[in-house]
């Protein structure tokens, strides 16, 4: 059996823990980039396609691939691509950081053809694309020159993300929906932007629609689309179409009216405004006149109404008799998310009637007081006492 001396034990005891606390000391004071580099909070970027944006002569090519700037969310990036003119895709794989479709059928002889990398693609991190990327190729020898560019607006609705669809109007005059596949497809930028790349001459019908579920289909009932104001032109002389803006109104939409009440009454009185739907009574809109004689109201169903106002002697919210209202009611049109504004509307003021009262002789030499007048109508003035 072999025995430790006590004294010795505890020396090198110490001694160690002495050696330790400065590193100990250093490793806590220590500080920097946490374990794994900075965090990335960077989109990812489309860093080459095959074929190469705006190849000519292309021929039989297997697979159409986007290579990207570092590893995706694959979930996310697989129904993101989007082929036009329409060919059918069989099966999609990955290599790294390249997506491929495998075409399932041969490319049309002399077309161009547009590839188009819808934004919200993320990376591994959850980073997202914000903007679309498309590139354009063809098998014959040129790039159609074809162009069509503008804007999506939407008052109450996001636009950046918006599908934005093309129908050739010969080929699809009236478009249904959820039947007919658009001719080409673009969506909309951060900043509302779309463009269309590598068109042939023709006419389009460019619709906006709101994609509720993002499952880039058009789901009656739940989604609906805002056509373009007028067709978009690709000629051979003129092929390049701009400043095509899109408004994206949800049909269903409230809107409102605004404007101002003409009278002569002071501004305490209050003077009532109502809107009655022409096809349904019971809707009935109201509001009051500010100090400034101006109204508003809002949440409007579409729909034509009746509007018009009285003087709200009571202040009931209803008009009672002998209460003054407008010479006539002004009809309006509420359209989805607009607001109708410049409506005037009068209300007349009390008309001159005879004075009645007791007039009998006032203190002073030559005082007339009259105890009472009524002015048969504004309040301010009546049931009031002057002497001169």
């Amino acid at each position: 059996m072999t025995s430790t001396r006590p004294g010795r034990s505890a020396s090198v005891t110490f001694a160690v823990f002495a050696l330790l606390l400065p590193a100990l000391a250093c490793s806590c004071a220590r500080r920097g980039m946490p374990p794994g580099g900075p965090v990335d909070s960077e989109p990812p970027r489309i860093v080459s396609t095959d074929p190469d944006s705006g190849r000519v002569s292309v021929g039989a090519v297997p697979d159409i691939c986007v290579t990207f700037s570092e590893q995706m969310d694959r979930r996310t990036v697989r129904d993101a691509v989007v082929l036009r003119p329409w060919v059918k895709v069989g099966d999609n794989n990955w290599t790294k950081n390249a997506f491929c479709m495998t075409l399932a059928e041969s490319l049309r002889p002399a077309t161009t053809y547009t590839v188009t990398l819808m934004a919200g693609c993320k990376d591994s991190h959850g980073n997202a694309m914000k903007d679309p990327y498309a590139f354009t190729f063809s098998t014959g020898d040129s790039i159609a020159p074809g162009e069509i560019s503008g804007v999506v607006t939407a008052k109450t609705l996001p636009a950046p993300g918006t599908p934005v669809w093309a129908f050739d109007s010969l080929r699809t005059p009236s478009p249904d929906f959820t039947n007919d596949e658009p001719d080409y497809v673009s969506q909309a930028g951060s900043k509302g932007e779309f463009r269309f790349l590598g068109l042939p001459t023709g006419i389009y019908l460019l619709y906006a629609f709101k994609d509720r579920d993002a499952n880039r289909a058009f789901d009656e009932g739940t989604d609906f689309a805002s056509p373009a104001p007028r067709a978009a032109r690709v000629t051979e002389s003129d092929p390049v179409v701009t400043d095509l803006e899109i408004a994206l109104v949800d049909p269903k939409e409230p809107g409102g009216v605004r404007g101002v009440v003409l009278h002569c009454f002071t501004d305490s009185v209050v003077i009532a405004v109502t809107a009655v739907s022409v096809t349904d009574t019971s809707a009935v809109f109201s509001t009051t006149a500010g100090r400034d004689s101006t109204f508003s109201m809002g949440d409007m169903p579409v729909g034509r109404y009746s509007v018009t106002c009285f003087f709200d002697r009571n202040r009931n919210g209803v008009r009672d008799p002998g209460e003054a209202e407008c010479r006539e009611p002004h009809t309006i049109q509420v359209t989805p998310g607009d607001v109708v504004s410049g409506v005037k509307l009068e209300v007349p003021c009390p008309e001159l009637r005879t004075i009645s009262g007791t007039i009998s002789d006032g203190p002073g030499p030559g005082g007339i007081k009259i105890e009472k007048v009524d002015t048969g109508g504004a309040p301010e003035a009546a049931d009031s006492t002057r002497t001169r």
